[in-house]
């Protein structure tokens, strides 16, 4: 019988390969874009928060004359002289509990990021685990005269920071002098 043999032929293994390498490079291409969308996301939030709880701070100004005291200094996440918020300290935290104590706040944000990598000055990057919200009240901070109540939160992407929040008499903690500066935001409100 005149049959011609047709030969089934498969992929090779350079061919199967070379689709790997291209399907990873393309899942490493949408994995990138995401991981930047997810972190424009949380410094929505992070802005969105700092500028819920300095409306409430105030009204509790108006109602009290002054800015409640600092709950509970030296939290995980901050700085001795800081009250911080974040997940970190639990959910028990007393963080800025007298703005829902006087229903100025139904609860008050924390910071629900704490171990986000994100740059340094020096173009290095590490895990940043305090990156929470910050409050502090009080005097006489970076040069300035008076009675401060301050809101301090890092942003993981720099363009998503506002700038020159600070006033102008804050010479020692200025655009640029801190170590994590741009990526800050701070809200300076003065009695």
């Amino acid at each position: 019988m005149g049959r011609t043999l047709q030969y089934l032929r498969g992929f090779t293994l350079i061919e199967l390969l070379v689709v790997i390498a291209i399907i990873g490079l393309l899942s490493s291409i949408v994995f990138a874009s995401v991981n930047s969308v997810r972190a424009k996301a949380r410094d929505t939030r992070r802005i969105a928060d700092l500028n819920e709880i300095r409306k409430a701070l105030d009204l509790y100004y108006a109602d009290h004359g002054q800015y409640p005291d600092n709950t509970d200094n030296g939290d995980q996440g901050c700085w001795w002289n800081w009250d911080g918020g974040s997940l970190l300290n639990g959910a028990n935290d007393p963080f800025l509990q007298p703005l829902v104590d006087g229903g100025y706040l139904t609860k008050v944000p924390v910071e629900q990021y704490p171990d986000v990598i994100v740059g340094n000055a020096t173009g290095g990057s590490r895990k940043w685990r305090e990156c929470s919200y910050r409050y502090m009240r009080v005097t006489n901070p970076c040069g300035c005269q008076g009675t401060y109540a301050v809101l301090y939160a890092v942003c993981e992407i720099t363009s998503m920071c506002p700038r020159n929040e600070r006033p102008a008499c804050c010479s020692g903690w200025g655009e640029g002098a801190g170590y994590w500066d741009p990526r800050d935001y701070t809200i300076f409100l003065k009695e």
